[in-house]
């Protein structure tokens, strides 16, 4: 639920680690094995050799240099641009306001104003989550979904514990806060089983709770 493009995200990370993981097995080979070692050299040698004679076929002759030596450095600062922007994208998509009803101000205006901060809605929820014995432990955020505010609920639950149980106990949180607001709010439940729940206690039987 934020502005970050996945599918980038994850072929970039993945792209970086070939070329990490790549550039560590070279190096490892060429410290623990002599001919590889001897091999590397050669081959840079070759590239070095090979680099000086495209610079020379690439000279420009007004400019008495390689037309490479300006775009490598145009390409890396474009490469820089993107990677800046891509650093402040980021985990975009939280919002601090859950209602902003505040209509424009016009001369002699009677409408009132109505102002939710999003931390009153995490803090109450996740106050009220937290009280069931099935949960270990519980997040709530507020995002910013195409300028509509949306709430996210991520609950932990314990082991033995069914789902469909905590999801009916949430979604009954969950309207009860609404019902005080005045509005229904669009809500995200995402319930985990993850290592919390795999090392926190088991639980047979809750009071009131279906297993």
């Amino acid at each position: 639920m934020n502005n970050t493009n996945r599918v980038l995200n994850r072929i970039g990370v993945f792209l970086f680690g070939i070329v990490v993981l790549a550039l560590g097995a070279a190096a490892a080979l060429a410290a623990a094995t002599p001919e590889w070692f001897e091999r590397w050299k050669s081959v840079a040698a070759s590239v070095g050799d090979s680099s000086a004679d495209v610079i020379e076929r690439t000279t420009l002759g007004g400019l008495g240099q390689s037309w490479l030596l300006i775009a490598i450095p145009a390409a890396c600062v474009v490469l820089i641009v993107l990677l800046v922007v891509s650093v402040f994208r980021q985990g975009h998509g939280r919002t601090q306001t859950l209602v902003d009803d505040r209509p424009a101000r016009k001369t002699g205006s009677t409408d009132g104003s109505v102002f939710v901060d999003g931390k009153v809605a995490e803090e109450s929820l996740q106050h009220a989550i937290g009280t069931h014995p099935g949960i270990v432990s519980s997040n709530v955020s507020t995002f910013d979904v195409k300028r509509t505010p949306v709430l996210r609920i991520t609950v932990n639950v314990r082991r033995g514990i069914s789902p469909a149980a905590i999801r009916t106990f949430v979604d009954d949180t969950v309207r009860a806060w609404d019902s005080v607001l005045g509005r229904e709010i669009p809500v995200l439940v995402q319930i985990n089983a993850g290592i919390a729940t795999r090392l926190a206690k088991a639980t047979r039987v809750l009071p009131g709770v279906e297993n």
